[in-house]
C-alpha cells in the first residue's frame, strides 16, 4: 500500500501500529504538512508510533505516540502534532494553498476558493433530477 503515496510519507507509513491500516485518509494537499510533521516528530522521539492519520470536521486528526509506551507524554511531541493539526485547518485538503473551512452538504471541509468551488458545483449536480 505505501506504492500510493509519494516517497517523502513512507517513513510515516512504516512507523503504523501493527493492526492499524497502512492508510493515510487525508487529501494530497496535507502530504507536505505530513512530511513535515514526520521530521519534525522524528527528531523529538525517534521511535514514535502512529495508530491513525484522518481528517476530521475539517482539521488532521493525528493519532500518534512518543513511544511504544502509550503512558509517556513527551509536551514537545504533543506540542508539534497539535501545531500541524491547527496548519491544517488553514490548508486546502486538495492543493496545499491557504484555505478556510466550509461546510458544504453537511461535511467540513478545508479548502481553498477555486476548490470549494468545484465541491459546491459537484453537489448541486447531485440534486439536479435525472
Amino acid at each position: 500500500m505505501t506504492e500510493d503515496y509519494p516517497p517523502e510519507l513512507h517513513g510515516l507509513l512504516k512507523r503504523i501500529a501493527p493492526g492499524w491500516p497502512e492508510l493515510l485518509e487525508v487529501g494530497v494537499g496535507w502530504y507536505p504538512l505530513l512530511a513535515r510533521l514526520d521530521a519534525t516528530l522524528t527528531v523529538i522521539a525517534p521511535n514514535y508510533v502512529v495508530q491513525q492519520v484522518k481528517s476530521k470536521f475539517g482539521a488532521l486528526s493525528f493519532y500518534a505516540d512518543s513511544s511504544d509506551d502509550p503512558s509517556n507524554l513527551d509536551q514537545a511531541f504533543a506540542d508539534a502534532v497539535r501545531k500541524a493539526e491547527w496548519e491544517s485547518t488553514e490548508t486546502c485538503e486538495v492543493c496545499g494553498a491557504p484555505a478556510r473551512q466550509y461546510v458544504i452538504r453537511m461535511w467540513v471541509s478545508t479548502l481553498c476558493q477555486p476548490h470549494a468551488a468545484k465541491v459546491r458545483d459537484d453537489s448541486l449536480d447531485l440534486d439536479l433530477p435525472a
